[in-house]
């Protein structure tokens, strides 16, 4: 097909933004949140990766969702 008829799909995707700065009584909250949440993403990817490069294995969603429940982070 000639590039002429290709028909093109464009879609818009709307976002919001949501700026907290420091002087917000919520900042400490979310700043904590948001630290521990980096914290236990870093841990489960350090996981998975172990056991992708010693067993072969790759760990799933669910497999992982349990595993972290009882980590530290």
């Amino acid at each position: 097909m000639p590039l002429s008829q290709k028909k093109e799909s464009s879609t818009m995707q709307l976002t919001e933004r949501h700026v907290i700065d420091r002087d917000d009584p919520r900042y400490p909250i979310i700043d904590d949140a948001t630290f521990k949440s980096k914290n236990l993403y870093n841990a489960a990817l350090y996981v998975i990766r172990l056991s992708f490069i010693f067993e072969g294995k790759y760990l799933s969603y669910n497999v992982m969702d349990k595993r972290m429940k009882a980590h530290e982070e």
